[in-house]
């Protein structure tokens, strides 16, 4: 029976990932009224994956060596796909709910010719409602860091563009039009195919009640030719963009910093390495703005960022309060809004880390970070007797000591930054969150010191991605915009090309 849907999996290498997709998806063949297959592109993968794709057999899988970029390999999947609609999905998402219903409905009018999913980070909040073009012809994922409870983000509609993440398109239309130009390499591919949509007169939709998870940028190489893949993109489109609706979301440089982390080791650490991400992206912070330094634009847009100040917080600010475990940014000024804090931490903590991964069999030490229940270990205890256990707190973690190996780390609720977990992860130790599958997880590290050593590698790569700096920064920079102009809102032009092109 021939499928509704096919969905396109490009995939290099990040098994883990890839692994996490397909069990998802795999659970909505199960629930969904909507008939899918999947096909994985394996794109020269080096590590796991073309072995483990072996696992899961109701999965077409094309291998294509040597490697190709992302549209050459969307492509490849599209010319085998049998369904009358094609989804691409990065193999850093998945599904939220069951997306495919609505995405597939989406086409039930003739003149939709892409449609795009809702992205949203892993803690929930807003990645990307479509994609809107700024007055200065930058393209920005609409409310992206912004809570997903907002009408921009819970309105379908028809949309300038996309992201590729999770973008379907109609299956006759995408191999009459040549596919996605696989001259732009890894970079800029969807907004040219929803452009192209545009240029035939054709509908590009978001739809608001398809939801994915999305990882972001997870690929090795991701932005290597972005330079490149956007002067082809605007020496193609910067004539057409003059016609094209812009929208306007606020801008702010300077950064004023007040903070209390006395007697708090933790929070001044995850301040530190946050401000470093904030200043890799060419904003000062400061104390507080001295009457010289407004001849200096960056400190006329100034916002705030209140870092645990009790108190009334001095709008336009974002305020971070950790409190009861849970640590939150919410807006004061233009708009009140309130997002989970990104956890982050500076990689480079790895060199000094302590606490490490054991590669010997014998080795039954857990190490228990933060609050975890005497029940939950003592299940531990039942399932691995010989099991020793060391509890840590995150302070430990910072200070200098000699190493200690361990079996695994047990994750409690060890710091309301997550610092501690992404700390442990660093050290490239299998790290278990304190839930009810933890005793049989705990108990297969222990056992198994090569499955040890794979969960502790994807530990690493996972925390390195979550906890860039520049992520947490990137969320704290979105709000502080709102909280100093509101929401996004229609603009008017200033430019065509945010760069100068050869033929200006």
């Amino acid at each position: 029976m021939t499928p509704d849907i096919s969905i396109v999996v490009p995939a290099h290498n990040n098994w883990w990932l890839t692994r996490h997709c397909l069990h998802e998806l795999d659970a909505l063949r199960a629930s969904s009224p909507v008939r899918f297959e999947t096909i994985v592109v394996d794109s020269a993968s080096s590590d796991q994956t073309p072995e483990r794709l072996k696992e899961f057999d109701w999965v077409r899988v094309l291998r294509l060596d040597p490697r190709a970029n992302f549209g050459d390999a969307a492509n490849a999947g599209a010319r085998i796909a049998e369904a009358p609609i094609v989804l691409f999905l990065n193999n850093d998402a998945y599904p939220l709910g069951d997306p495919l219903v609505p995405l597939v409905a989406a086409f039930a009018r003739d003149d939709v010719a892409i449609a795009g999913s809702a992205l949203f980070y892993e803690d929930g909040v807003t990645q990307g409602a479509g994609c809107v073009l700024l007055p200065n012809a930058h393209w920005f994922l609409s409310h992206r860091n912004l809570p997903p409870d907002l009408e921009g983000v819970r309105r379908s509609r028809d949309a300038i563009v996309v992201p590729g993440a999770a973008c379907a398109v109609r299956a006759t239309w995408f191999a009459q039009s040549g596919g996605f130009d696989p001259t732009f390499r890894n970079g800029f591919e969807d907004t040219d195919l929803c452009l192209r949509a545009h240029s035939e007169g054709l509908v590009v939709r978001y739809v608001a009640e398809s939801r994915f998870a999305h990882y972001e940028g997870a690929t090795a190489g991701r932005f290597d030719w972005e330079d490149e893949n956007e002067r082809r993109f605007y020496e193609r489109w910067s004539s057409a963009l003059a016609a094209m609706p812009r929208t306007q979301r606020g801008e702010v440089s300077a950064i004023v910093l007040r903070q209390s982390v006395a007697g708090d080791p933790v929070g001044a650490a995850v301040l530190r390495d946050l401000s470093a991400g904030m200043r890799s992206y060419g904003h000062p912070i400061v104390g507080g703005i001295a009457p010289w330094r407004r001849f200096d634009r960056r400190f006329r847009i100034a916002a705030g960022l209140a870092w645990n100040v009790e108190g009334e917080a001095l709008a336009p600010c974002v305020a971070m309060a950790a409190r009861n475990g849970r640590a939150t940014l919410r807006t004061h000024g233009a708009i009140e809004l309130e997002v989970p804090w990104m956890p982050c931490a500076d990689p480079a903590r790895a060199a000094e880390l302590w606490l490490r991964c054991s590669d010997a069999s014998e080795c039954t030490t857990i190490a228990v970070l933060g609050e975890v229940s005497s029940a939950l270990l003592e299940r531990v205890r039942e399932r691995s007797p010989l099991v020793q256990f060391e509890r840590l707190e995150t302070e430990v973690l910072l200070e200098r000591r000699e190493r200690r190996d361990v079996a695994a780390v047990l994750i409690g609720r060890a710091d309301s930054y997550g610092f501690g977990a992404l700390l442990a992860a660093y050290g490239g130790n299998a790290c278990v969150e304190a839930n009810e599958a933890a005793p049989e997880q705990l108990a297969r590290l222990v056992a198994d010191r090569d499955w040890r050593a794979r969960a502790g590698a994807e530990a690493v790569a996972d925390a390195r991605r979550r906890g860039d700096p520049r992520r947490s920064a990137m969320r704290v920079l979105d709000l502080a915009r709102v909280a100093r102009f509101g929401l996004e809102r229609p603009g008017s032009a200033l430019a065509n090309a945010p760069i100068r092109l050869a033929s200006a």
